[in-house]
């Protein structure tokens, strides 16, 4: 799948090929299947697979957000490669008995050493396919994972599954190196206030934080990856109007809103907002009946970074509902 790029919004020559520096090792091979790729919805994935000569439509303008975590990917790998780096952080930390014992990217660990690996790629074969994930950060047994997000992000917790599923293919992938059956999320914020963090002791109180999230069993894990693999190959063949469609959690999708209006002349602002219709209606009822309740359909989000959402017809139809804005 490639891209077509755009520049709405008249981006400067200087940050457009910052924008369009991209390093990621990309796999031509067709039965390649990386592990944030198993994460995506199935529809996605079996979209993807089925039109892999499509060419996606991009601004320019949209490609920030990756880019910084390309950036702070890079400069944590470069890091790990400097001694010195490595040296005055263990300083800073005031551990003084380690340095000599790490031991970076090991073929192989004497005893008493600690390997740390850095931004390895491993595969593995599983029903004709390979399943290939490049883990950014191993120390002595337990993965990390650098994330540059927002501190809503965190707060609501919203990608924790994802991250116990993407660091458990990584053992399931590399279990002689990933021993730990957690994962530490080394979370960047890119939109931290410390003025909020002053006000709200429940708000992060620094710009970095880590987080540990369970790790499934390598059991557990080939379990998910074989049912995945098994859906995929039973639709890859299916049309577009046979798939299964994106669920609410998958489209990122809001909550829907009733809203009442005591008054049907004056719909500029609500009366009340309501989780449910019943509800609505009750207060209409009791109301005597003389407002009106509308409904408000969540609004979708995910599909503005699917690859494929061109070509949804899913997609197509929330657009037409106007529930998604692309």
């Amino acid at each position: 799948m490639g891209f077509k790029y755009t520049n709405k919004n008249n981006v400067s020559m200087p940050l457009a090929v910052w924008l369009m520096h991209d390093d990621y090792d990309y796999d031509k091979r067709t039965n390649v299947i990386s592990a944030t790729s198993l994460l995506k919805p199935l529809r996605a994935l079996i979209l993807s697979h089925q039109n892999k000569g499509l060419d996606k439509t991009v601004d320019i303008m949209d490609l920030v957000s990756s880019r910084m975590g390309s950036a702070i990917h890079a400069i944590a790998e470069k890091a790990w490669s400097n001694r010195g780096n490595i040296t005055k952080a263990l300083q800073a930390l005031q551990v003084s008995n380690l340095d000599d014992k790490l031991v970076i990217n090991p073929d192989k660990v004497e005893e008493g050493q600690i390997p740390v690996y850095i931004e390895q790629r491993h595969e593995k074969e599983i029903k004709n396919y390979i399943i290939s994930g490049k883990y950014d950060l191993v120390v002595d047994g337990t993965v990390s994972d650098y994330k540059s997000t927002s501190v809503w992000s965190y707060i609501f917790d919203s990608n924790a599954l994802k991250y116990t599923q993407q660091a458990s293919i990584y053992k399931w992938l590399a279990p002689d190196r990933i021993t730990d059956n957690a994962v530490h999320i080394q979370y960047i914020f890119t939109d931290w206030s410390a003025a909020q963090a002053a006000r709200d002791p429940s708000y992060p109180q620094t710009r970095v934080i880590t987080k540990e999230y369970p790790i499934w069993s390598v059991e557990q894990t080939e379990h998910f990856i074989t049912e995945k693999l098994d859906l995929l190959t039973n639709y890859l063949d299916t049309p577009q109007e046979g798939l299964p469609e994106c669920n609410k959690e998958e489209l990122w999708e809001s909550d829907t809103v009733y809203k009442y209006y005591k008054n049907p002349a004056k719909m500029s602002r609500a009366t009340k907002n309501y989780d449910s219709l019943d509800e609505a209606n009750l207060r209409l009822a009791n109301d005597g009946g003389v407002g009106t309740v509308a409904t408000v359909r969540g609004e979708v989000k995910a599909c503005r970074y699917c690859e494929v959402s061109e070509i949804c017809t899913q997609a197509q139809n929330l657009i037409q509902q106007g529930r998604l804005v692309l």
